[in-house]
């Protein structure tokens, strides 16, 4: 009779801040890889709807590793603390079950971690990774806002500045809150900002200074500054309109896209679009589900994508120089010298919809860790 591990949402939880964040990324490095290489299985997902959250039921299989059953329900209205759900993880030789893992944390871990990666291998092959004071920009309050904040600063530890925009002022101060204990011993200064009003906080020295200088500026001023002020921008939104003038971002900057993953949703403008080159977690999924990228291919034939991220990275989870596009080397955080041209490709952008082999890696990894360290609690079936 075999037994099943079942891990809670506050196991999950301590394992997550117990396991190398390094693992966490080379594990799903190895299962973008994977994807890119057809040693996944993915049919497709079954749908439940109720009036107050849409059921998602996804099965899913690494060839070389094994399968999952996830079970994940999205509310139909916002929400800060994940999405609820659950992960069978099968026993590769008997088809057993052999656990299961509460889900709601894990969505949020491996899609900031698929972002990490594309943001690490952007700036480390090029003159951008010399800059030692960088602002992140991010979009939403939520669960996947704060896995980017953190998974961000550990890739990218010249980080000293977080801008976390959210339409209501006091849930980006809750999540501020949140995370500040983390970065105590460092010195990464959190701002929380208001799209809606204007409003803003920040946790540094210079408080109040700031905030009187803050209130001098008009809304629209304060937001421009911010985007233009950003070096990465991560947008986690089920926004169905753009977030922000695409004029407004600097030349070199790099932005992560996970929030929208149906055609209608667009955190980004077309001008944005036209401006960037665009890594990829999936090209067929993007294509499909991706709105801004489906948008940009009606328009002009083109979206910009040049690579998925299973094309840089190897089989043992490594970044691949010989693969990565030379283009995304050549960025600059300077104007273009032409300025009369209707637009020149100096931004980046990682655009990623979610694929099924993340979950298989991420719960994987979780079970291996709660097995060898006996968190959990185990059941006959």
């Amino acid at each position: 009779m075999p037994q099943v591990r079942v891990v809670s949402l506050e196991q999950v939880a301590t394992i997550l801040q117990e396991i190398d964040i390094e693992n966490i990324l080379v594990s799903q490095a190895k299962a973008f890889n994977a994807y890119t290489a057809k040693q996944t299985q993915t049919p497709q997902r079954s749908t439940l709807n109720t009036d107050a959250h849409t059921t998602l039921i996804m099965p899913s299989r690494i060839n070389t590793q094994t399968s999952v059953i996830k079970v994940v329900s999205v509310p139909k209205k916002d929400t800060k603390n994940g999405l609820p759900g659950v992960t069978l993880v099968l026993n590769n030789d008997t088809g057993e079950p052999r656990g299961l893992i509460n889900a709601r944390l894990l969505t949020a871990v491996r899609t900031a971690a698929g972002s990490a990666l594309a943001t690490r291998a952007i700036f480390h092959n090029n003159n951008r990774n010399n800059n030692r004071n960088l602002t992140l920009v991010v979009f939403g309050a939520g669960a996947q806002a704060k896995a980017h904040i953190q998974l961000l600063i550990h890739v990218l530890p010249q980080i000293h500045n977080v801008i976390v925009c959210n339409r209501t002022l006091p849930r980006a101060l809750e999540l501020i809150k949140e995370l500040q204990p983390q970065y105590l011993d460092g010195d990464v200064k959190m701002i929380a900002f208001s799209i809606s009003t204007g409003e803003s906080s920040t946790t540094g020295p210079e408080q109040q200074q700031q905030q009187q200088q803050h209130q001098q500026q008009s809304k629209e001023d304060e937001f421009k500054k911010i985007i233009q002020n950003a070096h990465v921008i991560c947008t986690c939104t089920n926004s169905t309109e753009a977030l922000f003038p695409g004029e407004w971002v600097t030349p070199g900057t790099h932005i992560n896209m996970v929030g929208s993953f149906k055609p209608e949703m667009h955190e980004v403008d077309q001008t944005l679009i036209k401006r960037a080159h665009v890594l990829v977690d999936a090209q067929a999924e993007c294509e499909h589900e991706a709105g801004e990228l489906i948008l940009a291919k009606k328009l002009t034939g083109q979206n910009g994508v040049l690579t998925e991220l299973g094309e840089i990275f190897g089989k043992d989870g490594q970044l691949n120089k010989a693969t990565f596009p030379k283009e995304f080397s050549t960025l600059t955080s300077s104007p273009t010298a032409d300025p009369n041209r209707e637009y020149s490709k100096d931004v980046s952008i990682f655009k990623s919809v979610g694929i099924a082999a993340q979950d298989v890696a991420i719960t994987s990894l979780v079970l291996d860790y709660a097995e060898a360290k006996n968190i959990g609690s185990t059941v006959d079936m």
